[in-house]
């Protein structure tokens, strides 16, 4: 178990918006998070979606959290208890494919666009870009051009008014234009 005084610190700090923090909270808490949501959820895709969704949750409510009212540990895990009761609450809406039939018929081993993206030059300029973006900016971009979200999809998964979630991606493309220019 990470120590709490360690984790209170980082939280400060991503409370101030310092990423390597949260990459450090991620480091340390994401293994005890994971496998609460994994035991919650059954579900290892599930499970990682949780878990993304709460980090980006503890992202921008850190300035939130208070140390007099709960340890960090205990603090992170309601949130991932949280969404995971949210997400076991919600009717299913995916369509079950037990033996990977329906996945399987559909496969193709061509490189997703990603993948292609990601291997070009435009693909390595497009990235330099992207991490000149403040992280929810970012995260809520990559959501919906890589995830192929829509927006109210976005605010849901990010616990984030829509126009907010607008905003964020308007003003992310404009500064993504101008560097890409």
């Amino acid at each position: 178990m990470p120590d709490a005084q360690h984790l209170q610190t980082l939280l400060a700090q991503c409370a101030d918006k310092r990423e390597s923090a949260l990459a450090e909270i991620y480091r340390l808490a994401s293994p005890h998070l994971f496998a609460l949501a994994r035991r919650m959820l059954r579900d290892q895709a599930a499970a990682e979606d949780v878990l993304q969704e709460c980090f980006v949750s503890i992202w921008r409510q850190a300035g939130q959290y208070q140390a007099a009212q709960s340890q960090p540990m205990t603090w992170m895990t309601r949130i991932v208890r949280n969404r995971c009761i949210d997400r076991l609450r919600r009717p299913g809406i995916e369509v079950p494919d037990p033996d990977d039939a329906l996945t399987l018929a559909m496969a193709d081993d061509s490189p997703g666009p990603l993948a292609r993206l990601e291997t070009s030059q435009e693909g390595r300029r497009l990235a330099d870009c992207m991490a000149q973006l403040e992280g929810p900016q970012r995260v809520a971009i990559a959501m919906a051009f890589f995830d192929d979200l829509a927006h109210p999809d976005i605010a849901t998964r990010l616990d984030t008014p829509l126009g907010t979630i607008k905003s964020w991606i308007r003003r992310g493309m404009q500064r993504l234009k101008r560097c890409l220019e």
